[in-house]
């Protein structure tokens, strides 16, 4: 019986574009993650990692921006469950999810979902 082992820190989708830092405030029409599925990685102008702090309403291209909320993990933890708040109707945690975080030594993974509601967008900072 053979087993593969498949390295997730190699395995992923990137996110690059500018719209995401959180940052860029929403044009229209407001931008959605709704084909989200897997691991992902923030890279060049969408910034190197998720951001921990609520970004205001209307922000990365989004209705409703969704952040970290809390720390992102060390090499040491390996693979972590994390919350991601959706900032809506001024809360900035209204609603939550849960993601999986993986530090890869020089950057992190994340493997994220569509969101429950549309015009949410994962947001990125350096």
């Amino acid at each position: 019986m053979l087993i593969f082992l498949v390295d997730i820190s190699k395995n992923y989708q990137n996110l690059t574009d500018a719209e995401r830092k959180y940052d860029y405030v929403t044009g229209y029409p407001p931008k959605c993650d709704k084909t989200l599925n897997g691991w992902y990685r923030f890279q060049g102008a969408a910034g190197t990692k998720m951001v921990t702090k609520c970004p205001p309403w209307g922000r990365c291209d989004a209705t409703f921006p969704a952040w970290l909320s809390g720390d992102h993990p060390t090499l040491a933890e390996g693979t972590v469950k994390r919350k991601v708040c959706i900032h809506k109707f001024g809360d900035c945690c209204d609603e939550n999810v849960s993601i999986q975080v993986k530090n890869c030594s020089s950057y992190f993974i994340y493997k994220l979902r569509k969101p429950s509601v549309c015009n949410t967008r994962y947001c990125g900072t350096d």
